[in-house]
């Protein structure tokens, strides 16, 4: 299986609390439905120059700051946080929602964690952790 992400440095620079935005909202739900936590400073990389632009050089996201990366089809997506200054919490999702992996990257984590049958990953604050890991699905709105 070919891999959706390909050791990408990590959010785009439109996200990071500044309030730049695309006006997006995502939500960590439990299993019942209830928000764990919502970001609303949220900015989408859809293409691959966004997702590859990345981070780099730029401060701490925000409580409320998320970067959600879409991919093209259901594949398996890999990430990196080696080029970024700042740690981070990962959020691998399903096309319909559910969790699929978290993961947690130290400032400059030259690891490449991959999740299989994953559209979409959400990334966010590293305390935003005990929350992912707690989620059963993301809902983008």
């Amino acid at each position: 299986m070919r891999r959706a992400a390909f050791a990408l440095p990590l959010v785009v620079a439109a996200c990071g609390g500044d309030g730049a935005g695309d006006g997006a909202r995502v939500e960590l739900e439990r299993a019942d439905g209830s928000v764990l936590r919502a970001f609303t400073d949220v900015a989408r990389a859809a293409t691959p120059e966004d997702r590859a632009r990345g981070l780099v050089g730029r401060g701490p996201l925000t409580r409320d700051a998320a970067m959600v990366l879409d991919y093209p089809v259901v594949d398996e997506a890999c990430i990196t946080n080696a080029e970024v200054d700042f740690p981070i919490t990962a959020v691998f999702v399903t096309t319909d929602g559910a969790v699929r992996g978290v993961e947690s990257l130290a400032a400059h984590d030259a690891r490449v964690p991959c999740h299989e049958g994953v559209i979409t990953v959400v990334e966010a604050d590293a305390d935003a952790r005990a929350d992912a890991a707690a989620a059963a699905r993301v809902r983008v709105r």
